[in-house]
């Protein structure tokens, strides 16, 4: 495929690791801080049965087909007005690959308090990734030629202190006024390996 651009950090350096503890407290209790407020607003039964694995699959298959190597579970599933939002992750303990999908209309994409509700999500279930390298290529999602940037760095999992060595997947496709958006993280061993071939797996589901 053809590689559109490339950016890594000067001379292919890499941040001295690990993070210090107080860098992960930051950045845990400012995720907590955007997800109180993203979901002031949001009807106590949304947020009773977002954190349903069953319901957060059952969204996440409403969004993409798609297959995680070694099974997954539903992490979170949002489903309100035209915007659907879901987290999935390995069944590894702690998750070494870790899906986020979103579909909303364009007109709402700029919203403020949906921007935020995303950003939290991640945040919190899919970890603090920093990355260290960049490239964007040209790969197919959905049948259509789109960006992908694909991230080599260090992915931060909740409270643990020793950050992993990971890649991250990024794409996004618009059709017909809508645009759906995924983050894939994976992490450890043939970390490059297992983000691509979940990539590789997601076919759009059009209602």
């Amino acid at each position: 495929m053809k590689e559109e651009s490339i950016s890594d950090y000067p001379n292919n350096s890499t941040p001295e690791y690990p993070v210090r503890l107080w860098e992960i407290f930051l950045i845990v209790m400012g995720a907590v801080g955007l997800i109180s407020t993203a979901m002031i607003g949001l009807g106590s039964k949304v947020l009773k049965n977002m954190f349903t694995p069953a319901r957060a699959e059952a969204i996440a298959r409403s969004l993409f087909d798609y297959k995680i190597p070694g099974d997954s579970q539903g992490i979170v599933g949002v489903n309100f007005g035209s915007k659907k939002i879901a987290i999935i992750n390995s069944r590894k303990n702690p998750p070494d690959i870790t899906l986020f999908m979103s579909k909303v209309p364009t007109e709402q994409i700029k919203d403020e308090e949906s921007l935020k509700l995303d950003i939290a999500l991640q945040e919190i279930y899919q970890g603090s990734f920093i990355p260290t390298s960049v490239k964007v290529k040209n790969q197919e999602l959905c049948g259509k030629s789109v960006p992908v940037s694909i991230q080599a760095g260090k992915h931060i999992l909740g409270e643990q202190s020793i950050p992993l060595d990971g890649v991250r997947y990024m794409a996004k496709i618009t059709d017909n006024g809508i645009e759906r958006n995924v983050n894939i993280i994976a992490n450890g061993k043939n970390a490059q390996e297992k983000a691509a071939k979940v990539f590789n797996s997601l076919e759009c589901r059009f209602e």
